[in-house]
């Protein structure tokens, strides 16, 4: 991945950082929130590298404990670990296999939670029992459009490096054939 140039890569990385803590303390429900961190972590990603995507995905939902909402202290650890599980795919799989991994990572505790709550020895009552394949649904679209907006801007930035590499060679003065052989 290309981050953007450094002082864009900081000022932006950092406000998709704060988007991310914003979506944290606001008072949506418990799927958008979490929905709204998972997409300021990849577009931290896209934008600042991973230390942004990092500090989006993993810092950012305690921050949402301010907020008060026990439902929210509840699902901290679905959140977390699905976030973790997201960001080291998209580290460790970038290009087109964490097009996939990325994303099913991104699910993986909250569909075993899903499973593993419906049985008779772990049955928990979790915030999101109206809505448990509608949590899942809209963390999958939101990780694959993440990963998509990355392969996206990076490519963005591939061209325009390639153009400026090669007006910067056009644009260089020739060296004479006597300071050649010099």
């Amino acid at each position: 991945m290309r981050p953007a140039p450094d002082p864009q890569r900081v000022i932006v990385g950092t406000f998709m950082v704060l988007a991310a803590v914003v979506f944290a303390v606001a008072p949506l429900p418990l799927a958008l929130r979490s929905a709204g961190i998972v997409l300021s972590s990849y577009l931290a990603f896209s934008v600042g590298g991973m230390p942004f995507a990092y500090l989006a995905a993993l810092m950012s939902p305690p921050v949402g404990l301010i907020a008060g909402d026990a439902e929210w202290l509840v699902m901290l650890p679905i959140i977390l670990s699905g976030n973790l599980l997201g960001m080291l795919a998209l580290e460790f799989a970038w290009r087109y296999p964490a097009l996939v991994l990325s994303p099913l990572l991104l699910v993986t505790p909250a569909a075993f939670v899903q499973a593993a709550t419906q049985r008779e020895l772990f049955a928990v009552a979790l915030p999101w029992d109206d809505a448990r394949s509608t949590w899942l649904t809209l963390h999958l679209l939101v990780a694959v459009l993440g990963v998509l907006s990355a392969f996206m801007i990076d490519r963005l930035r591939s061209k325009r490096g390639a153009e400026e590499s090669s007006e910067a060679r056009s644009a260089a003065p020739r060296a004479s054939p006597a300071r050649r052989r010099a």
